[in-house]
This record gives structure tokens, C-alpha cells and sequence, in this order.
């Protein structure tokens, strides 16, 4: 994560300082050091301000890529009466049955609040201001500069724009990087979250306005090392990001051989043909966003329980979840990207301990293949489906933890579900396993498992659909036995 560049610059003075300075001659080396940098800073501003008022060119805009055109099944099919249990093969001088699957640990009960992020923002100055909003629950406090409330005008160009960043550069805005840093870390916010933030913020100090707003965002992030570009189509700004993963059904432009998604954090987007932009970038913002989950944002827990029931062996379960509303709000607000971001993706702890807790009684005693199989019967059966163009209207891609809100889901989030739950519960490897229209996994046992199977890098994985109702492991769905599926690693 970058502090302002001017801060991080003044932190490394500090640690090559001569040695044989006294105090007051280090003050005056380290502050003539930190007037020179400032005015390296100022006449970069001032060339790329210049830059921007120079043509613009009209670039065609892609709308959004598709990461499979094959229609899903509308209807989910059931599998023929099969016995719980496959055969498990015994291996080669193997005269026992294999023991029980080694369950893990359930992580510890989380905390039932967790307090805001204590950031303290400092008094504002002569020129200061407070800002204050609600991101995700969460209330952020804000000093900033009232410099930095630029109007843009009626009239949109390259030269509005131009104005735009030369009046926000001649605005001192250290103290408030500063500030966002910390509510960064505090927040726990990968890239894509703390443009979200940045933006949000934008919103609010704008009051409304989305295209100061989103040239507030581009400023910020092309500070901060982002490659972040502005453009304008009619009477709107359109910024734009590159990401290190693909990210569907959001409108682009191809700059340089990379791709720049047009972002709206949520918001409509209009249809966009073409976009007026510059050549070129921010000297030293190179800098692709990543997408990656590895962990949740820091943000207001809103609890919110799930019932749950399903059917195996003849037995009926129940099982209770507990999931976050405020998580399905960020992620409502997220692109989609990748499968294996989903499929990688934390959940929140408190879903975490409460869906594995209920779980593990289940399979506990069991052999790896029924324990994998009663997993697949509670995702099978546990929750109703519907393609994403029936409930949606378009395409999006579960997060784990949204398939307890949303009323139905379909084949990729369920994979996703139950790929979470054999690694978190069993410790065993999943694959997922992409056909056209189609996406399953597959299980790499210990002992030999009857059944369909793919081979991946050596290793034998047994295909094991939640989307397949009532399959177990070793079962495939009767349209895809002779398709070869693409193999994703998690």
C-alpha cells in the first residue's frame, strides 16, 4: 500500500541522512530536500496538465466480454438411483477399507461487534474541512482541504479536464492520503475496495456530482501509482482501470495492448460507443488493480441467520448459516472477474464457524468419498436454481457468501460453495472443471474412487458436480460424458 509519494520520499531521507549533519543542519538539508522533490512534483502536474490539453482521440469501445456464450441449463437434471456410497477401489496391497476423512478444526467463534477503525483524523487547518460518510457501515472522518472542491463547468473537454487536475494539483493533498492510507489498512481493503472507497468519498465531498467525482477517483489513483485514465463520451466522464484479471460485461477500450474497464461502482452505466481520451499516462502510475478476495473488508458486521435443510441416506439434516448483509453489499458492488477469484475468495468468519460447525457432525466418521458426498447433497439440494439471466438479466458470479442471501443460484456459485467446503472441512484438492454453459469440480481423493475423472499434473481428480442433483462423486451429467472440460487450478 503507497502513502503519498511525498511522504514516503521525506521517510526515506530520514533513513540516508549524512551522518555528520547536527540537528539544524539536518533540518535544513531534509527540508531543502523536500522543496526540491515538491518541485519535481509540481512540474510533473504542470507537464501532464499541459499534456491533457493537447487532442484527444476517439476510441471505439468494446461492450464487455463473455466469458462463456453457451446457454446453461435452465432446468437442474437429477441423477438416476445410485447407491450412496461409490466403490472405493482398494489399492494394491491394500487389505483394509480406508479410514475415516481427517475433518479439520473449525475456526473459533468470531467476535460479535467489532469496533470502527480508530482513525483519527486531524483538526483541519486554516483552509481545512470534516467529511464524514458511511462506507458499508462503517462512519469515516475526513480533514481535507476546501481547495479541492473544483467545479468542472458546463462545457466538457480535454481542457475541462485539464483545469480540473492542474487546480486539484496546486492543492496540498498529503494530509489526506495520509488519512485514506490508514483507513485502508484499517479497513483491510484490497485494489478494487479502496476505489470503491476513494470513490464514495468523492461522491459525498462533490455532493452527487458522479463526474467530479470519478476525475477526484482518477486523481487520487494515479498519484498513488494506479494507471487509471479519464475520458468523456457526450456529457460524462468515464474512468477507466486495467486489472490484473479479466472482468466481464463491463464496457473497455484497448489502449497499448491493454484493456481499460469503463467503472461505475454500482451505479447504471449508460451504453457506451466510443470515448474521447488521451495518449499516454501519469509519469509513474503503471499499475493494474487486482481483484483478488484473500480477505473480507473490515466493515460493519450485519448478521443475518439461515435455515437450512437436506436429505441423505434416508436421514433428513438441517443446517444453520449465518451470513453478512453488509458483505453482500460489497460484493453487489463488485465486477465479475475470473472464476478463480471465487473460487479462492475468503467468507466472512462468521458464516465460516457457523456453516462448517454445522457441517462437521455430518461428516465426521465417514469415509473421504461419502463425506464428500453428503457435502454435494447439501449443495445439490439446499438451494433452488435459476440461471443469472432468469434472475438477473445478466451474468454475475456468486461469492460464497451470497448464495445464502440471493433466493437462487446457479452452476459456478455452487461449485464455488461446495469447493470451500471440501477444503476447509476435508483438506482435500479441488479442481474446477469448465464446460460450455457448464461449470463443476473435481476431488482428489487418497484411495481410489469408481467414477468419472480427469488428470491434473500428475494427479487423478474424481468429477463431482453440486449441480447434478443427487450425483455423487464419479457421476457426470449425461450431456457432458463425452466433453473434455477445461481445467482451472484453484
Amino acid at each position: 500500500m503507497r502513502l503519498s509519494m511525498r511522504f514516503l520520499f521525506s521517510t526515506l531521507l530520514c533513513a540516508i541522512v549524512p551522518g555528520t549533519l547536527s540537528a539544524g543542519e539536518y533540518e535544513q538539508w531534509l527540508q531543502q530536500q523536500v522543496a526540491e522533490y515538491d518541485a519535481y512534483q509540481e512540474a510533473q502536474d504542470k507537464a501532464f496538465s499541459s499534456f491533457l490539453t493537447k487532442e484527444w482521440h476517439s476510441y471505439q469501445v468494446d461492450q464487455g466480454l463473455v466469458r462463456d456464450s453457451k446457454p446453461k441449463p435452465v432446468v437442474m437434471p437429477v441423477a438416476p438411483p445410485a447407491p450412496v456410497s461409490p466403490v472405493v477401489v482398494a489399492e494394491p496391497g491394500q487389505t483394509a477399507p480406508p479410514p475415516p476423512v481427517a475433518v479439520k478444526t473449525v475456526p473459533a467463534p468470531p467476535p460479535v461487534v467489532t469496533p470502527p477503525p480508530a482513525v483519527v483524523p486531524p483538526a483541519p487547518g486554516p483552509k481545512g474541512k470534516a467529511l464524514r460518510l458511511d462506507f458499508y457501515g462503517v462512519p469515516v472522518s475526513l480533514s481535507y482541504d476546501k481547495g479541492m472542491v473544483v467545479r468542472l463547468g458546463s462545457t466538457l473537454n480535454n481542457k475541462a479536464v485539464s483545469r480540473f487536475w492542474d487546480k486539484l494539483s496546486r492543492v496540498d493533498t498529503t494530509a489526506l492520503q495520509e488519512q485514506l492510507a490508514k483507513y485502508r489498512q484499517a479497513l483491510a481493503l484490497n485494489d478494487w475496495g479502496y476505489a470503491m472507497f476513494l470513490y464514495r468519498i468523492g461522491d459525498k465531498l462533490y455532493g452527487q456530482r458522479q463526474n467530479e467525482a470519478l476525475l477526484f477517483t482518477w486523481f487520487i489513483l494515479s498519484k498513488e501509482g494506479y494507471d487509471a485514465r479519464v475520458g468523456y463520451s457526450g456529457n460524462k466522464i468515464l474512468l477507466m482501470l486495467p486489472t490484473k484479471n479479466e472482468v466481464f460485461g463491463l464496457p473497455f477500450f484497448t489502449y497499448s495492448g491493454k484493456k481499460y474497464y469503463v467503472v461505475n461502482f454500482g451505479r447504471q452505466a449508460s451504453p457506451v460507443k466510443n470515448v474521447f481520451s488521451y495518449d499516454g499516462h501519469y509519469p509513474g502510475a503503471d499499475r493494474a488493480l487486482s481483484l483478488a478476495v484473500t480477505k473480507l473488508p473490515k466493515i460493519k458486521k450485519r448478521p443475518v441467520e439461515k435455515a437450512l435443510n437436506f436429505s441423505f441416506g434416508g436421514k433428513r439434516h438441517a443446517v444453520n448459516a449465518v451470513y453478512d448483509r453488509n458483505v453482500i453489499r460489497y460484493f453487489d458492488d463488485y465486477p465479475v472477474t475470473e472464476l478463480g477469484i471465487y473460487f479462492s475468495s475468503a467468507v466472512s468468519d462468521r458464516l465460516a464457524y457457523t456453516l462448517l460447525t454445522s457441517l462437521k457432525p455430518l461428516v465426521e466418521g465417514k469415509s473421504e468419498v461419502e463425506a464428500v458426498n453428503i457435502l454435494l447433497r447439501f449443495v445439490q439440494t439446499s438451494f433452488d436454481y435459476k440461471t443469472d439471466g432468469e434472475q438477473f438479466g445478466r451474468e454475475k458470479y456468486f461469492f460464497p457468501e451470497e448464495l445464502f442471501y440471493y433466493k437462487y443460484s446457479d452452476c459456478e456459485d455452487r461449485a464455488a460453495l461446495f469447493a470451500f467446503l471440501v477444503k476447509s472441512l476435508l483438506g482435500l484438492d479441488v479442481v474446477v472443471l469448465d464446460y460450455p454453459g457448464h461449470i463443476a469440480t473435481a476431488v482428489h481423493f487418497n484411495s481410489r474412487v469408481d467414477g468419472a475423472s480427469v488428470n491434473y499434473k500428475g494427479r487423478r481428480y474424481v468429477i463431482s458436480d453440486p449441480t447434478y442433483v443427487n450425483a455423487n462423486a464419479g457421476d457426470v451429467m449425461p450431456k457432458f460424458k463425452s466433453v473434455k472440460p477445461v481445467i482451472v487450478p484453484i
